[in-house]
């Protein structure tokens, strides 16, 4: 793959992703709506555009874009706490849906767009782990809204009174590839091409966690703001390798092959626009070679 230093060449990238839009069969980039542009923030100040995904160092991004703001004296982005980040200072992020179309327009042309991606089957299931397993503020909501109605769908006797506690990995996986469910997708879980629209918005850039250290320090370098700010290392984001491997077979290893079959269907645009292979580990429990 072509390099820029160690980061894949933007040039590359829009090749790939023309290209894949096209194999695909998605979108053109004349036609979107507003609410396509709901997970953008925008920046006029640096004339900046980045698409926000949950489970991919975007409260990381949201940091950074606060301290571009010039709306808090913080120059450190772990200085910020994550709650804070979503609650707190929730008001200073733009979203690009809150433009007018034309506003829409001009922004999508003039300004300098990226996004950055994850391994999607491990963004998965880092949402999962985050969101149904954790004991935090935020799992309670994600328990009381999804776990309650998931258990109550997919598993065959649910506890008569509950709280949404203890959905497993596979009633999880069963929502998300059921095409009759009733449940809505949410953002933590939803597919790239959904959140972010790459065959819509021509972005000049795209990263991946698994090289946010290289390839967040070429985004900054760029905008010429490397010199502010210094990407925090993968180690540092919670995001540790060895660990979230041991997690990968322990979760994966638990789902029935035709259900893993189904997820990979589901999520296969992604794979392709995005240029990841399915993890060795996880081709081998679908039986592919």
């Amino acid at each position: 793959r072509p390099k820029v230093g160690r980061a894949i060449s933007p040039v590359w990238w829009r090749n790939h992703i023309q290209r894949s839009c096209k194999t695909l069969g998605l979108g053109n980039r004349l036609n979107y709506t507003k609410s396509m542009m709901k997970h953008i923030i925008v920046d006029d100040k640096n004339k900046l555009l980045y698409c926000a995904i949950p489970k991919v160092a975007s409260t990381t991004w949201r940091r950074i874009f606060l301290i571009l703001s010039g709306r808090t004296d913080v120059n450190n982005p772990l200085s910020f706490k994550a709650d804070d980040v979503h609650h707190k200072y929730r008001e200073h992020v733009i979203y690009l849906s809150t433009f007018s179309k034309e506003e829409i327009q001009i922004r999508l042309k003039d300004y300098y767009k990226f996004v950055f991606v994850r391994e999607p089957f491990e963004r998965l299931l880092s949402a999962f782990r985050n969101k149904f397993v954790t004991q935090t503020n935020a799992s309670k909501y994600f328990k009381a809204n999804f776990g309650k109605q998931i258990i109550d769908t997919y598993r065959v006797t649910p506890p008569a009174n509950h709280e949404g506690d203890g959905v497993t990995f596979t009633e999880f996986v069963e929502y998300i590839v059921d095409p009759t469910k009733e449940i809505p997708m949410n953002e933590h879980w939803e597919k790239y091409e959904t959140l972010c629209n790459p065959c819509l918005v021509n972005y000049d850039f795209i990263g991946k966690l698994e090289s946010i250290e290289t390839d967040g320090q070429y985004v900054l370098d760029k905008l010429a703001l490397g010199y502010k700010l210094s990407i925090p290392r993968r180690s540092d984001l919670k995001y540790a390798t060895n660990q979230t491997q041991t997690f990968m077979k322990e979760y994966y290893g638990q789902l029935p092959r035709r259900l893993l079959v189904k997820l990979f269907r589901m999520y296969h645009g992604d794979f392709v626009l995005f240029n990841y292979t399915v993890p060795r580990d996880i081709l081998d429990m679908m039986g592919i070679r």
